[in-house]
């Protein structure tokens, strides 16, 4: 594991065993975890821009070619097409989702507690539907969490 993404603090999954997680040694990375909980929060919390951002910050520090690059990415770019989306701008959402598709294609369906077989779905539907969007969620750890202010408070953190 990179150092940089060694974090003690972060909390075990919710309930289960996803991919990136093992009971005996915690998060393979554990700052990804921590970006992901705190940016699917505010995702479901429509804050789509503070989402991506969780998301971007955490992406820059895994090499191409890593699962955790494309987890992150496909994140990334799902966050920005729901943006687009609350924008009007439907090329953009087509175009950002399609993107997102791709890099989650080969990413494990529980990568790091988030439902990444729903988010496919969910993203594939939203990518020909805009309204779709109004209602989408991901799931973590088998719940969907909403934000607190802890996650504005570490959106707002990031550089």
């Amino acid at each position: 594991m990179a150092e940089h993404t060694r974090d003690p603090s972060v909390d075990p999954p919710a309930s289960g065993t996803p991919t990136g997680y093992d009971p005996e040694s915690g998060w393979a990375h554990p700052t990804c975890r921590r970006a992901v909980v705190h940016g699917v929060a505010l995702f479901n919390d429509a804050a789509y821009h503070d989402s991506h951002d969780c998301f971007e910050a955490e992406w820059y520090g895994y090499g191409k070619g890593t699962t955790e690059s494309a987890f992150l990415q496909g994140l990334v770019q799902v966050a920005a097409g729901a943006y687009k989306q609350t924008l009007d701008q439907p090329e953009g959402r087509r175009s950002l989702l399609t993107t997102a598709l791709g890099y989650l294609e080969d990413v494990p369906d529980d990568y790091y507690g988030v439902d990444v077989a729903a988010l496919r779905r969910d993203a594939a539907r939203a990518k020909v539907d805009g309204t779709a969007v109004d209602d989408w969620t991901i799931t973590l750890d088998g719940n969907v969490p909403t934000a607190a202010d802890s996650d504005y408070a570490f959106a707002a953190e990031i550089d």
